[in-house]
């Protein structure tokens, strides 16, 4: 298992992006992508890729909605292609 990082405004970027906007935890908050609380807001962690499947994992450290330490993550899109990866890390 590797990290990887995905390059900022690819498609993948914007793909994962849009999935945490849209998370139910985020529903009716103003720019739910960021979901600004007592200046913390998502952050990407990273992402993890095994063979062809990578997890991208996103991490809020007082999420407005539960006032606590939130993290999510999303399966990568079957889009995701190897120019799209700013970085990897083997392990």
């Amino acid at each position: 298992m590797n990290l990887i990082l995905i390059k900022p405004n690819s498609p993948e970027w914007d793909y994962m992006w849009k999935w945490l906007e849209d998370h139910p935890i985020n529903k009716d908050i103003i720019e739910p992508s960021v979901a600004l609380n007592e200046g913390e807001a998502w952050q990407y962690m990273g992402s993890w890729q095994q063979g062809d499947r990578a997890i991208h994992s996103f991490r809020h450290r007082n999420h407005p909605v539960t006032k606590s330490i939130q993290t999510v993550s999303v399966q990568a899109s079957k889009d995701l292609t190897q120019d799209q990866i700013e970085k990897t890390f083997k392990k």
